[in-house]
């Protein structure tokens, strides 16, 4: 299985937002997060998605962003 990573970022709620468009859309994920429990200041959220499956999740994300509820 190879995977794609499609986001790398220090914002829980965008992280959050994301994993639920690809939840929604049924594509599947693995998360990574190297965020320190404590201090939430140090580290990234991470989430990777099969390869076959990266331009699909990369449009379905961008897309949400686009529209005006987002």
């Amino acid at each position: 299985m190879n995977k794609a990573l499609i986001l790398n970022t220090t914002d829980r709620m965008y992280f959050q937002l994301c994993q639920s468009i690809l939840s929604m859309n049924e594509v599947p994920f693995q998360i990574n997060s190297t965020m320190d429990s404590m201090y939430n200041a140090f580290g990234k959220f991470e989430i990777y998605v099969l390869e076959e499956d990266k331009q699909k999740a990369i449009d379905l994300i961008e897309n949400h962003e686009d529209t005006p509820d987002a």
